[in-house]
């Protein structure tokens, strides 16, 4: 169910543009962050919103010259309500984005940037929201780290990395689900979540189940019932041990298991 009271959503959320550093240096990137504050029970949604929702949407309003970058998404969480499941953030999450300033930018003066963010977030109902965030920075020959600089560190941690080259990681089609086998160097310190970037792909709130492999784990995902052919390449978000790592391998049917390592 979703209400469009208007400025509803402002009394579950405080949604801020913030930035990594106190002032933009000639010819440097820089970071901002759209940062969402949430009240107890609410959420929001991650890239694949999953069973429902939708992602945040920003729309950029620059200085001449200025480019930004795409929207950086830390792992989500498992929103389980059954019979369905969402993948999306409590809480607080910082949405990091990369903004390039223009060649021959000069120190002196102040540069205005504007985000304007579409939203949806949801508890027992959903509430869709706009926000319009403005934030003036000073430019300057050299910088200092800002305010919310640790939040930015925070959010770095839980953005998606590449899978180390010396791991193996596979994908097969068996059946109605599809099986993920992971081998690592080290110890598995928690269960891997896997998190599809394609929508109707597996069945978001089916259990993940894992069953042990020499070296490693498999991971069984329930195929989704919406899925209508074969696949040839599964893509997703893999966290192990509280990392998170890129995915985006063959698919291979039963019997012809192809196992490959992933390279930077």
């Amino acid at each position: 169910m979703i209400t469009h009271a208007e400025d509803a959503a402002d009394q579950h959320v405080e949604i801020a543009l913030i930035s990594e550093q106190q002032a933009i240096v000639p010819d440097q990137k820089f970071i901002l962050g759209i940062r969402f504050d949430l009240q107890e029970g609410w959420h929001t949604y991650w890239i694949n919103p999953g069973d429902a929702g939708e992602p945040p949407r920003i729309t950029w309003e620059l200085p001449a010259g200025f480019q930004a970058g795409s929207v950086q998404w830390p792992y989500p969480a498992r929103l389980s309500t059954p019979p369905f499941a969402d993948f999306g953030y409590e809480h607080q999450v910082l949405f990091p984005v990369t903004v390039r300033p223009p060649s021959g930018l000069e120190a002196g003066g102040n540069e205005k940037i504007v985000a304007q963010v579409r939203y949806l977030i949801c508890r027992d109902v959903c509430i869709p929201g706009q926000k319009q965030l403005v934030l003036t920075l000073p430019v300057k020959n050299r910088t200092t780290a800002g305010l919310d600089a640790a939040l930015f560190a925070a959010a770095r941690q839980r953005l998606p990395r590449p899978i180390p080259n010396e791991w193996r990681v596979s994908a097969s089609s068996v059946g109605d689900e599809f099986q993920l086998r992971l081998r690592v160097v080290g110890k598995l310190t928690a269960p891997p979540q896997f998190f599809p970037l394609e929508p109707e792909q597996i069945e978001n709130a089916a259990p993940q189940n894992i069953t042990p492999i020499p070296g490693g784990v498999q991971l069984h995902l329930k195929k989704s019932n919406h899925l209508l052919k074969p696949i040839s390449r599964i893509k997703g978000v893999m966290v192990v041990s509280g990392r998170a790592y890129l995915l985006d391998i063959p698919v291979s049917e039963s019997g012809r298991v192809h196992t490959q390592s992933m390279k930077n």
